[in-house]
């Protein structure tokens, strides 16, 4: 546009990004798998158990894989770059 002499004015700038990208392969499978079958519907129609079991894992794990991908979907909703909630799932 300055090229061709034509006046603009940015507004703002945007960053598109793939919200699959977010969540590793694991967390977007129980995320998906648990919003098929119901485990975030109210009243549930399945529960923390049947999702574990599910995948053949204890309902503590399940559980973890869930708040980890829930984190990062809640934390990038609210404005807070995904790589600040990476950061604070690595232990120390």
């Amino acid at each position: 546009m300055d090229a061709a002499g034509i006046p603009y004015e940015i507004q703002s700038i945007t960053h598109a990004y793939d919200p699959t990208e977010l969540l590793t392969a694991r967390q977007h499978e129980f995320i998906t798998e648990a919003v098929e079958r119901g485990y975030y519907d109210s009243p549930r129609e399945w529960t923390l158990t049947e999702l574990a079991e599910g995948f053949s894992v204890n309902p503590s794990a399940a559980s973890g894989v869930l708040h980890r991908a829930e984190e990062t979907i809640i934390k990038e909703a609210i404005g807070e770059s995904s790589v600040e909630a990476n950061e604070s799932q690595e232990p120390e």
